[in-house]
């Protein structure tokens, strides 16, 4: 029986996924590249697949013997990886996710779920002692005083299917909010995706306000937000009526 391999992996992403229009044009804001965006792209995929996170790793990995075998096309630094991902625009990716995500459901990858959720939450992501740029945000102690500054998103994810499979993420700044970026990220998420992709939305209990609550009745989203109690939290569903039945 033969075993998965680079060739296998890109068969799979191309026919079964469709994804070989993303793959091979995946958008490139460089200026006068010399190494195309779509050998990059498939080193950096490889690289998640076999657990080598760091652009470091990549560029170890592309300048390795096995560089053939992995189908890469010419060897590279860490530093062009950075230079590409800095630049790579986020609409064609954000696109091909939801393409993605939309053809599994038609392949009946859902099937076994009676309901599909869209679960929204916020994260952090990097941490530098100086901010950088106009998305750094203070990470403060218990004291009050600045630690240092974070990267701060709110992040979607198809849950309820036995799989979670996040597909998009919004970034906030100093004076915006996890509640702000959320309410962009799941309005792109239902035009993304289409109305009738999920059923219910799980949010924190600060989404819980009449705008997002009508947001969500008019696209037929059931919603699960944790009320905050003083014995913890509670699960504080919408009328089950709200959950229409699935359809593509």
């Amino acid at each position: 029986m033969k075993g998965p391999s680079p060739r296998r992996l890109w068969k799979y992403l191309v026919r079964c996924l469709r994804l070989q229009s993303y793959l091979l044009s995946p958008g490139d804001g460089r200026t006068a590249p010399q190494i195309p965006a779509r050998v990059l792209l498939w080193a950096l995929l490889l690289g998640r697949v076999l657990r080598e996170y760091s652009f470091h790793a990549v560029e170890a990995l592309v300048r390795s013997p096995t560089r053939r075998a992995l189908q890469v096309a010419t060897a590279f630094g860490d530093d062009v990886l950075g230079y590409f991902t800095e630049r790579l625009p986020a609409a064609p990716t954000r696109a091909a996710l939801a393409a993605a995500l939309r053809q599994a459901k038609r392949l009946k990858a859902f099937d076994p779920s009676p309901f599909i959720g869209l679960a929204v939450d916020g994260t952090t992501v990097g941490r530098c002692h100086q901010s950088t740029c106009k998305l750094c945000r203070p990470h403060r102690n218990a004291a009050g005083q600045i630690t240092g500054y974070r990267h701060h998103l709110a992040l979607i994810s198809v849950v309820g299917t036995g799989l979670t499979l996040p597909f998009d993420v919004e970034p906030y700044g100093p004076g915006e909010s996890e509640y702000g970026a959320g309410q962009i990220l799941l309005r792109r998420a239902v035009g993304a995706l289409g109305p009738r992709f999920a059923d219910y939305v799980v949010v924190d209990g600060e989404f819980a306000t009449a705008p997002f609550l009508h947001f969500c009745q008019v696209h037929a989203l059931g919603v699960h937000a944790g009320l905050e109690t003083r014995g913890g939290q509670v699960q504080m569903p919408l009328p089950r009526e709200r959950i229409h039945s699935r359809g593509d």
